[in-house]
This record gives structure tokens, sequence and C-alpha cells, in this order.
């Protein structure tokens, strides 16, 4: 048996075994942040209503100083959220979660927006939430 052929044996060996194994492969979480990114239509959004849905959080935070933010739970895995001032598209919320590989289990979903004049806007089309790494 030529060299090559060994190592294509070994490997082959190996995968099989690995394949077979009852063991199983231990995920370890890594903690870190998300971010909560958004999607506007308008220029003159100054307060957004939204939930929070997912594995675990274990802290939110506004994306930036200019932003205040208030929030409070709904259950064990739901946030209900208030953001005011000069919201714009793009990151308006930092999550600090126990695993950022968990981000596809999350979900964000626009509830009610205002403009900066505090009126209420007709029509939630052309919003959106994600989260994301």
């Amino acid at each position: 048996m030529n060299r090559s052929a060994w190592i294509f044996a070994l490997v082959t060996t190996l995968s099989v075994s690995a394949a077979c194994s009852n063991d199983p492969v231990a995920v370890v979480p890594h903690a870190g942040t998300l971010t909560l990114r958004l999607t506007t239509p308008h220029v003159d959004d100054g307060a957004l209503t939204f939930t929070l849905s997912g594995p675990p959080i274990n802290n939110v935070t506004a994306a930036n100083a200019s932003l205040r933010l208030f929030t409070r739970g709904s259950g064990d895995a739901t946030i209900i959220g208030v953001l005011v001032g000069d919201l714009a598209t793009g990151a308006v919320v930092t999550l600090y979660v126990p695993d950022v590989k968990a981000v596809a289990h999350y979900s964000a979903h626009v509830l009610e927006v205002a403009d900066r004049d505090d009126a209420l806007r007709a029509s939630l089309t052309g919003y959106a939430l994600a989260v994301t790494p």
C-alpha cells in the first residue's frame, strides 16, 4: 500500500468512527454581543416599540448615547422595548447574550413607531428589525 492510499484509508476509518460514535459532540457556548438593526422608510422617526424573543438575553442597551431604551420582560423569553431618539436605519440596540451562535433563534418585531412630533405612524410598511452578529 503506497503512502497516499494509507493516508486515505486512515482518514476514512477515522471519519466513519466519528460518524458512528454515540458520544455527542460538545458545543461550547460563546458569550458576546449581537446587534438589533432597524430598517425604516422614514427619516424622522422618534420612537419605536418592539418585541424581542428567543434564547436568554443577559442585558440590552441602546446602540449609541443619543438613544434612550426602556425595557421590561414579558415571560421567560420575550422583552418588550421602547426606543426614543432620532431613529435611523442601522444598529439601534446591543444585546449581551450567553451564546452568540444562537443568533438565528432570536426574532424581533416592530409594534409601533412615532415620528419626532409624537404622531403614530399609520402604517408599519417598510419597517423591519433583524438580530445580527
